[in-house]
């Protein structure tokens, strides 16, 4: 980032210092100089979040404008109430990063603790000059402004700025200049911390909703585990083995639920690996319609595929297509009434770079309330038949692909999703390296 606030459309060719010090030039000229570069330091600051960086460029541009030697912001620790050196320019800045200051100590503490500014000229004489800083940098600190940070809600620390070059003493308008700079520093640091704090309570909001839906789920499964080992104890003692087998298919069902809820979890909260290869989309679309088709005859409906021509070469990650294309379809048909109908179809235009897979159902269509939360994490219309974490996975996955999946739903009519994917993810990849 670059900011050189001391140029002005006047005569960019000028000293910085010379002019910003107003040394060598007309007090007009100079003030215009001094406003121009307030007004760079503001936009430099303006909206942005992550400040740091922006503050170790302004310290360097505030020691210009007034023709300092070097500038410093220090930042209030709120456990000890003692400053550090936040960022510095100029001679033993770093030296100066390494040094803490006790509460109150030094010019600097004085201007902390009471929020006044100040300007002392002759600080070698001043009993409030902390004098451990110029042993530890071997910088002698001749004069000193400094000023506090305040915003309308806490002092954040001082911004002070050292030695004027030359033998000239830093005056009044030194002064209004290095405020009008503090007060944006002040403002810049109090977004970026109520940025922080509003992720903070994001997060845990996250959070606290993750672990309630994820509690709610796991407290469905158990008590399926529970009542499928209940019938198996009281029908083992009667040696009914035909009830046996129909409790532990109850816990098998509950074990395959809870496996599916932890993939589920692990597939949101890690980074997908993506891995294309050379995939039959036909024939992958017709293993997944096999797979549901004797779940759904039990209830007398009807699972169906359409293939389309050219879908035997493409590029994309079998595995995870497979993992979105057997939780739609097996949503499909729970959606559906008994007699129902799930079509499956594949299409592919030949002028295009992407292919479509459409899931459609006859079943009761999903209701306008529940559209816009379909895709949220732990929604679920299956009550405790259902996790709510298949969705946000399918579509998170889907993304990985470098694909997209919507919905169409007419209530009484039924639903249909659509993936679009590329035909080959691999030159997606390329692209985004490239980018």
């Amino acid at each position: 980032m670059e900011l050189n606030p001391c140029k002005s459309e006047h005569d960019p060719n000028a000293s910085p210092v010379g002019r910003c010090s107003g040394v060598s030039a007309p007090n007009e000229k100079a003030t215009f100089d001094e406003l121009h570069a307030v007004l760079a330091i503001s936009r430099a600051l303006s909206g942005k979040l992550d400040v740091d960086h922006v503050l170790g460029v302004v310290v360097g541009a505030v020691a210009q404008i007034v023709g300092a030697e070097g500038a410093s912001i220090l930042l209030i620790d709120p456990d000890t109430g003692g400053m550090s050196f936040h960022v510095a320019a100029g001679p033993g800045a770093e030296l100066a990063k390494t040094i803490p200051l006790p509460p109150g100590a030094g010019i600097c503490g004085h201007v902390a603790q009471t929020g006044e500014p100040l300007i002392v000229n002759d600080t070698q004489n001043d009993p409030r000059l902390y004098r451990k800083v110029d042993n530890a940098t071997g910088v002698t600190t001749r004069n000193l402004l400094c000023v506090p940070l305040r915003s309308r809600s806490r002092l954040w620390g001082v911004l002070e700025v050292i030695n004027k070059q030359g033998e000239a003493d830093f005056d009044e308008r030194n002064l209004r200049v290095t405020e009008a700079i503090g007060a944006q520093v002040a403002m810049a640091l109090e977004n970026a911390h109520l940025h922080v704090e509003i992720v903070n309570k994001e997060r845990l909001a996250t959070v606290g909703r993750t672990v309630s839906g994820l509690a709610h789920c796991v407290k469905n499964v158990l008590n399926g585990i529970r009542s499928g080992s209940a019938v198996i104890d009281r029908h083992l003692r009667a040696d009914d083995f035909e009830k046996v087998r129909e409790g532990w298919a109850v816990v098998r069902k509950n074990n395959d639920m809870l496996s599916n809820l932890v993939l589920d979890m692990l597939s949101l909260a890690r980074d997908t690996k993506f891995h294309p290869f050379p995939t039959d989309v036909n024939d992958l679309v017709e293993q997944v319609c096999r797979l549901q088709t004797d779940r759904a005859a039990t209830r007398q409906i009807s699972v169906r595929c359409t293939g389309a021509p050219g879908l035997d070469e493409v590029m994309t990650d079998p595995t995870q297509l497979y993992r979105c294309l057997l939780n739609l379809v097996s949503n499909a048909v729970d959606a559906c009434d008994e007699g129902g109908d799930v079509h499956v179809r594949t299409h592919r235009n030949p002028a295009k770079s992407r292919f479509t897979i459409s899931i459609m159902d006859n079943g009761p269509g999903i209701a306008p309330e529940n559209r816009a939360k379909l895709f949220a994490e732990f929604f679920t219309t299956k009550g405790s038949q259902g996790t709510g974490l298949g969705l946000p996975v399918t579509k998170k996955l889907i993304n990985t692909m470098g694909g997209t999946i919507t919905f169409h739903s007419m209530v009484g009519r039924g639903t249909r999703f659509v993936i679009a994917l590329p035909i080959d993810a691999t030159t997606m990849m390329t692209k985004e390296k490239d980018s």
